[in-house]
């Protein structure tokens, strides 16, 4: 017994070479939200604001998909129907607007991109550490398998009246 305590506070006497093991931040999805009215996009921005204002070293990403169909643009309608060319993008183009003119974030913080396409569709909003690698949009729906409708976005459509 007295041979097996000697050897313990041997052992524990042996300096040990220990590292630091470093974990990479890693970009993490805060929120995503498909075809939902202005108001309920507007909340979902400002947790968005909330989550990120406190932390300057942050970069944002709000990655956006085109649905191979999609509600009107307009709130409370159940009725899908097949989208135009660039409709997504029309889109999405008022999110970071709203977070740079209405909340105040920097502009060069907020990176908005085109993720493709889905079934519906989708934003998903990103943080990212300083230093960690930017998310990658998944697709579900390749860009040969979409089909568009007639005509041109217009812009009006998808603008949020206060």
């Amino acid at each position: 017994m007295r041979k097996l305590v000697s050897l313990m506070i041997v052992c524990c006497g042996i300096p040990v070479n220990t590292y630091a093991i470093i974990i990479p931040f890693e970009a993490r999805e805060f929120d995503e939200f498909g075809n939902i009215c202005c108001d309920d996009e507007k909340a979902r921005l400002d947790n968005f604001f909330i989550e990120v204002q406190n932390n300057p070293e942050m970069q944002w990403y709000i990655i956006f998909y085109g649905g191979r169909c999609h509600s009107y643009s307009y709130c409370h309608s159940s009725r899908l129907r097949i989208p135009r060319r660039r409709e997504s993008e029309a889109r999405a183009a008022r999110l970071k607007p709203y977070l740079v003119d209405t909340r105040g974030l920097e502009s060069k913080r907020v990176v908005v991109v085109n993720g493709g396409y889905r079934e519906l569709l989708m934003a998903e909003l990103w943080i990212v550490p300083k230093g960690a690698k930017p998310p990658t949009p998944t697709p579900t729906v390749q860009g040969e398998d979409m089909k568009f409708r007639k005509g041109k976005p217009i812009k009006r459509e998808y603008l949020c009246m206060e």
